[in-house]
């Protein structure tokens, strides 16, 4: 059985939501129960997905692979190539704006400069958002008509937001319209349950 190692509402509870639905049993650990975690993943940064001696860590690259385990082709999303564009997204765009943010909030001090820094975070997310928002004119999800591991991942990045109340992160209807339906899933409400974590769309978004 595999274990995976996640923070509660992190984009690692997207890896546990994507092994429900592709019925892949885990044992969930949290990442401070495993004292010995940076010697096996070197960034200390989770998911990380666990079998045996064998062990992968960087999102993307753990989507990819259950996928293929599952032998779930990335076709059966639509185009293959728009599903590895979107995982890239997730991972590559979106998720690194969220890092800055709550990077700027843990480090810098409390001031003017660190306001107006945050501030100008939270528009840049913005306007990530609208990317999303715009591809959501046409289909229901972002790969057209079937949900996606990478729709769950846009619904735990939405609730980030809930952690910087005083810079509002605004998402367009389309984009509260996906989320307020992915997060109502079985599998994304048994995750979030497992792992002790609480999902909400921000207010003032």
């Amino acid at each position: 059985m595999y274990t995976l190692v996640s923070l509660p509402g992190t984009c690692s509870t997207g890896i546990n939501i994507l092994m429900k639905t592709l019925n892949i049993p885990a044992e969930v650990v949290h990442r401070d129960e495993l004292p010995n975690y940076k010697t096996l993943v070197p960034t200390n940064n989770v998911p990380a997905l666990i079998n045996g001696e064998k062990v992968i860590y960087e999102g993307a690259a753990i989507v990819l692979h259950l996928l293929e385990q599952a032998n779930v082709a990335h076709s059966e999303f639509g185009d293959p190539a728009e599903f590895k564009q979107w995982l890239m997204f997730n991972y590559a765009t979106l998720h690194p704006a969220y890092s800055q943010l709550f990077t700027a909030n843990r480090l810098m001090a409390e001031g003017e400069a660190k306001a107006e820094y945050m501030a100008t975070l939270a528009n840049q997310i913005s306007s990530t958002w609208q990317i999303v928002e715009q591809r959501l004119e046409q289909r229901p999800y972002i790969l057209g008509y079937k949900v996606s591991v990478i729709d769950y991942l846009l619904a735990i990045y939405v609730n980030w937001g809930n952690f910087f109340p005083d810079y509002p992160i605004k998402l367009g209807d389309n984009v509260k319209r996906l989320v307020n339906e992915v997060s109502k899933h079985d599998v994304f409400v048994e995750a979030f349950e497992q792992e002790g974590a609480s999902h909400a769309i921000p207010q003032g978004a």
